[in-house]
């Protein structure tokens, strides 16, 4: 059985960021959250727990690259995932209140698309953004879960063969030898396993926001793509337009304008709060792949479990901002096409002149901008065929 929330049924002013409220929230990162005493103190030591949680792990995997490979290998793998939350815990606190004002602003935007003929895109695009990160939620939960599963299983089996228990942490890290000991043990493992969780809700907020603003404003385009083909499409063809009429339709044009120059700046302002999260998803989500497969063949049953689950979650990120740029992308596409479809030369040339420059401008595509490239399927396509040419070429 599905969750109620991942249904297309459930209240569409509900699932507005609903699960990267709830992953934020949970550390106490959300930016419309109120910043009282008690979220301030929790929210620093989360932070505190994931920076040292960071340190601990690179510090036991590049202590163990001369004696073991295998084993920093099983360390440096989810290192890569924990400073990358690091990078966005930092980035989602530091521009708290540029996303406070793009939540509230794409919120009100889309509480205007009410319209009938408005309300199915926008309900297939609330209902998606909650689905895809819900998916990242589960892989992510179930990977974070796993490691802790595996340490368990070893040290049960240690122990069925008359062996001891491990005294490590389910993510291997190094810490000062009185910490592994009885009877401060079991609260150093808890606080290891709830760092798993910190990445988690990390991950959901920051590719959840990302994903989730991509999709709102996509609607955003939708509902201007409807509106000025009903525009244009209220004046027949071969009756001649009055002056009175003539001006309604220069006024409500230069509204739709207004409209999409508006998008176009939140897609400028969400570049600017993103760039550093994506970059450094993309980065790293190669390093965690690669790593993942290496130690997939090393490592037997719930080992190869653990990173079966951790490359799909990673899968699932990139495929997230893929689609979120690919959604902006074809609604700007969308609404260049039907613009320029629709009857607008039954018209004025003053209003003919305003179409053509609302289709110049859709034409150029918004893009959520980050060196090198912006995120889309298309992009992925042609960066997995050059590596395909460059390894065939070697």
């Amino acid at each position: 059985m599905w969750p109620r929330f991942l249904e297309s049924s459930y209240p569409l002013d509900k699932n507005y960021f609903l699960l990267p409220k709830f992953g934020l929230s949970l550390i106490g990162f959300y930016p419309e959250q109120e910043r009282s005493f008690k979220v301030r103190a929790w929210s620093f030591v989360n932070f505190f727990i994931l920076t040292y949680g960071c340190y601990a792990e690179a510090r036991y995997g590049i202590h163990f690259i001369p004696i073991n490979i295998f084993t920093a290998l099983d360390a440096l793998c989810p290192v890569a995932s924990s400073i990358l939350s690091l990078l966005k815990m930092v980035c989602i606190w530091y521009y708290r209140e540029e996303f406070d004002w793009l939540i509230k602003r794409v919120r009100v935007l889309n509480e205007q698309q009410c319209s009938a003929n408005k309300q199915q895109y926008k309900r297939l695009c609330f209902t998606w953004a909650t689905r895809l990160t819900w998916l990242l939620l589960w892989f992510g939960t179930w990977t974070s879960t796993a490691y802790t599963i595996r340490h368990m299983w070893d040290s049960l089996l240690r122990i069925s063969n008359g062996q001891n228990w491990i005294y490590e942490t389910p993510f291997k890290m190094m810490f000062p030898a009185p910490l592994l000991r009885l009877p401060i043990y079991p609260f150093i493992y808890a606080l290891v396993h709830w760092h798993g969780y910190i990445t988690v809700s990390c991950y959901v907020g920051g590719d959840g926001l990302f994903l989730g603003f991509c999709l709102y404003l996509s609607v955003l385009l939708r509902g201007i793509r409807v509106d000025v083909v009903e525009l244009l499409s209220s004046q027949p063809v071969e009756q001649q337009a009055t002056p009175e009429e003539e001006a309604r339709v220069v006024r409500e044009l230069e509204r739709l304008i207004d409209r999409h120059n508006e998008v176009a700046e939140l897609t400028e302002r969400l570049s600017g709060v993103m760039v550093e999260i994506t970059l450094g998803h993309f980065i790293t989500s190669s390093l965690i792949i690669g790593t993942s497969i290496v130690d997939m063949l090393m490592f037997s049953g719930v080992g190869i479990i653990v990173y079966v689950v951790y490359t799909l979650a990673v899968l699932v990120e990139i495929f997230m901002y893929c689609i979120g740029g690919t959604f902006i992308t074809e609604a700007c596409m969308d609404l260049a096409v039907h613009a320029a479809n629709s009857p607008w030369y039954a018209h004025s040339v003053r209003i003919q002149k305003m179409t053509l420059l609302l289709v110049a401008r859709a034409q150029s595509v918004l893009v959520i901008k980050i060196p090198f490239f912006s995120p889309s399927l298309p992009t992925l396509t042609s960066v997995e065929f050059a590596l395909n040419c460059l390894a065939l070429f070697l």
